[in-house]
């Protein structure tokens, strides 16, 4: 039995697709609307502060990846389903974060200017090692090398880690985000509740 192509399968098979990536797909935890404002204010008056030139991330772009599953030109159909179902099985108490350090990401290309967290970075770790076991054999590059971080710019400038006021919140979920390159949006393909 032949096996029956995509679309865009069907198109790449030809040479009329493209191979360049044009989505991504992550699992991560947001903070809620109203820290999310509060960091990114905190990233206005730190860029000020620094004389840094990238732009901040949108509050409602704010997030700890937890997981990268990939960069496609278009995602596999059968993924999705997958990586759902995999979420699905994911057992883990509701809790508390607190990020609380901000500095530039050590060893990362573009500079990326992160929040930090050291209270509540074991849960992180804890989520993320659930998450990795359930998504086992499902498909993507897992990085098991994880630091739990909040992007809030990229800036050409390296700065140390240095403290900040704490911002704390309550991690009730765990969400799938589909974003697409170079074009500055998110879609959320998929919500799980904690606890």
């Amino acid at each position: 039995m032949t096996k029956q192509l995509s679309s865009t399968e069907a198109q790449m098979t030809l040479g009329l697709g493209s191979d360049i990536p044009t989505e991504r797909l992550f699992f991560a935890v947001m903070p809620d609307p109203m820290t999310a404002e509060r960091v990114a204010e905190l990233a206005d008056g730190l860029r000020e502060e620094h004389g840094l030139l990238g732009q901040p991330l949108a509050p409602e772009r704010l997030h700890v990846t937890l997981h990268h599953l990939g960069d496609y030109a278009g995602l596999p159909p059968s993924l999705l389903p997958k990586v759902r179902q995999a979420a699905a099985r994911v057992r883990m108490p509701e809790f508390e974060v607190c990020f609380d350090q901000v500095g530039s990401f050590a060893g990362a290309r573009q500079n990326p200017f992160v929040l930090r967290s050291e209270y509540g970075a074991e849960l992180l770790n804890g989520l993320h090692e659930e998450l990795a076991r359930c998504l086992h054999g499902v498909g993507g590059k897992l990085d098991p090398r994880f630091t739990p971080h909040m992007t809030l710019l990229y800036d050409r400038r390296r700065l140390p880690i240095q403290p900040v006021q704490p911002f704390r919140w309550f991690v009730r979920e765990f969400i799938l985000v589909r974003s697409f390159l170079g074009q500055g949006r998110y879609q959320i393909e998929g919500r799980w509740q904690l606890g």
